[in-house]
């Protein structure tokens, strides 16, 4: 939820002048991402970042230090971001980083919410 609304936040802060989409249509949500300039996908993208690492984070901390249910929850973000690619057009690049954000962003929360400290 705080990724969804953090992003949401920052891109109607960086992309005031871009109306959004009436209708969850991809073809209508591929429109607006192509008007949206590369700050407001930047800041989409931190945002999605940051609620991957945080979600991990969280879980890995859950009493019983839980890795498995964290790597279970990377699958799922992996999984839909993927989907995400698929059934909008984000474009190469938008579609790549959206992909390739995940790993990194839930091995940092896998990472920071381990109780083992090297």
């Amino acid at each position: 939820m705080l990724s969804w609304g953090l992003g949401q936040w920052l891109q109607d802060a960086l992309a005031p002048h871009v109306p959004r989409p009436a209708v969850n249509d991809p073809a209508a949500v591929a429109d607006f991402l192509a008007q949206l300039p590369p700050s407001a996908h930047a800041g989409r993208l931190f945002a999605m970042g940051l609620g991957m690492a945080l979600g991990t984070f969280v879980v890995r901390r859950w009493p019983g230090n839980r890795p498995h249910e964290a790597w279970a929850l990377t699958l799922l973000f992996g999984a839909g971001a993927v989907f995400d690619v698929f059934r909008v057009d984000h474009g190469p690049a938008l579609s790549i980083c959206t992909v390739a954000l995940v790993l990194p962003c839930c091995w940092m929360g896998l990472r920071g919410g381990s109780l083992q400290r090297h």
